[in-house]
């Protein structure tokens, strides 16, 4: 199963927020414009596209076309940021003072006196090198949906079809879409030949959107908005089925999942700064933090209090050190408040806290759960009831055969994922091996032949392990993946048998049709 990202306890809508709505014209949006509207006021044209020149200019107006991903933090940024809660300072004020004091006493020279500033500065140190270690481990939510957009699509520019870097696609251009594709920037369909799109990263429905480039009629004010129009492709989303060409109404963080973005690194607020380079954590702190705030600023308020009092009663009544009666009574109150200050902090909270939480952190990671953030272990142990979809969430998204029947005979389909180099065909009866089987292949084969989704090997980036995906209708890939378990490749057929006619697949037929 995939694992699942923890962050402090916010509440996010997957997709954007609707158009504005205005109680005298109704919603706006690319959606209600019709074609020739759009290509006015993106100066862009349906056959030819945008020019090289226009295109790079709106670029370096508008920046690349890719989420905006804060740096990440360093371990020893992390490490730093520890060390700023309330209760920490109070703690490092203590030890310092723990320190000065005894260096100005009697016992200067006796190396015994000065454990108690050392033993503080120990705790607060492996307290924070502990949480900051943890939190390492984790993060990279962006990068994963950094991971749903491919390198290079097919637009529309100079009046011939040109292949580019996403990064370079801009407002206005002329993208070409198909089976297997992943969209590059939000669209505005202007054609579509039975498009079906995978939205499950915006709406969390795991069914595939039939897509048209119909003008979107203006609802009455007040009336319900759908949240994916059906004119619109939006970015990062896959084209399962069809083909079409739209123009790009957004890009980078002004595309819909560029908003789900915004929200992972904390939108507006995430400008804020604290100590010049750290981020400002406050408003997104979770329960144990808060009171953990609290409870330090309690105790820190009622032991300077407490101090203040000891020391002008101890003034008032011209309290002297019993060793050296020569000493002024303010400087011996003022050690004996510093004193009592350092035995009031709780000095083990902090790092009693970490260690718990670390606990529970490790334990979680077992069952594939990465938290990337330490204190959310409490907001996941104090919830009662959690509500969420299933798809993508709990589970991957991803569809495997498991069996299948050929000839009256039915059959178990083994493997793990969309390898088909793991596992085979077998049959249920006996358990004996099937890959050979003369029905077992030609019912894969025709399943195969009346698929538009391919499967290869491609390397990821950041681990340089290959692995197989496939591109296309995710209903077809447990079909292809098992035709591969018994030898029948994509590229190999698509060679092989060349397709003459295709009828695609509709939900009335129940069925889709080809002619070798």
């Amino acid at each position: 199963s995939s694992p699942l990202w923890l962050e402090a306890p916010c509440v996010v809508r997957c997709g954007a927020a609707l158009p504005d709505m205005d109680a005298s014209s109704g919603p706006s949006g690319p959606e209600y414009e019709t074609e020739e509207q759009l290509l006015l006021r993106f100066k862009s044209n349906a056959e030819t596209g945008l020019t090289s020149a226009a295109a790079e200019q709106k670029l370096k107006e508008d920046g690349p076309n890719a989420l905006e991903k804060p740096p990440r933090p360093t371990l020893l940024a992390l490490f730093v940021a520890q060390l700023l809660g309330f209760i920490i300072i109070l703690l490092i004020c203590a030890a310092v003072a723990s320190v000065v004091v005894n260096a100005t006493g009697n016992k200067k020279d006796d190396v015994l006196s000065y454990t108690t500033g050392i033993a503080i500065f120990v705790i607060v140190l492996l307290n924070a090198g502990i949480a900051a270690w943890t939190e390492n481990q984790a993060g990279g939510a962006l990068e994963a949906l950094a991971k749903m957009s491919q390198p290079c699509i097919t637009v529309v520019r100079d009046g011939k079809d040109q292949s580019v870097d996403t990064e370079t696609v801009v407002a206005g251009d002329i993208v070409l879409i198909g089976t297997g594709d992943v969209v590059p920037a939000d669209l505005r369909l202007i054609e579509a030949f039975d498009v079906k799109v995978a939205e499950m990263c915006l709406t969390g429905e795991p069914d595939d959107v039939s897509k048209n480039a119909k003008l979107k009629a203006k609802p009455h004010p007040g009336a319900e908005e759908k949240l994916t129009p059906e004119n619109m492709c939006f970015s990062s989303c896959s084209c399962t089925n069809g083909k079409g060409k739209g123009i790009v109404v957004a890009t980078g963080m002004r595309t819909r999942i560029g908003e789900i973005a915004q929200h992972l690194t904390g939108g507006k607020t995430a400008a804020k700064k604290q100590c010049f380079c750290l981020p400002d954590t406050s408003t997104s702190q979770t329960p144990l933090q808060e009171n953990v705030e609290k409870l330090g600023k309690r105790i820190g308020v009622g032991a300077i209090a407490v101090c203040i009092i000891v020391f002008v009663i101890g003034v008032a009544i011209n309290t002297r050190d019993p060793d050296n009666q020569d000493s002024p009574s303010w400087l011996y109150m003022i050690l004996i408040a510093v004193t009592l200050a350092v035995a009031a902090i709780p000095e083990g909270i902090p790092l009693c806290v970490t260690i718990s939480l670390s606990l529970g952190s490790s334990s979680m990671v077992k069952e594939h759960v990465l938290v990337r953030k330490l204190a959310a272990v409490e907001t996941l142990g104090s919830a009662s009831v959690i509500c969420s979809d299933k798809t993508g969430t709990l589970t991957e998204g991803k569809m495997t055969m498991v069996h299948m029947w050929a000839g009256g005979v039915k059959y178990d389909v083994s493997g793990k994922g969309f390898d088909p180099e793991v596992g085979g065909i077998t049959r249920s009866q006996g358990n004996t091996d099937a890959n050979a089987e003369v029905a077992v292949k030609t019912t894969l084969l025709s399943g195969l032949l009346c698929c538009n989704t391919t499967l290869s090997k491609v390397r990821d980036p950041d681990t340089r392990e290959e692995k197989w995906e496939p591109k296309g209708n995710s209903s077809e890939a447990p079909i292809v993946v098992a035709a591969k378990k018994v030898g029948w490749g994509t590229d190999e057929c698509a060679k092989d048998y060349k397709r003459i006619i295709e009828v695609p697949f509709s939900s009335s037929r129940k069925m889709m049709l080809t002619a070798m």
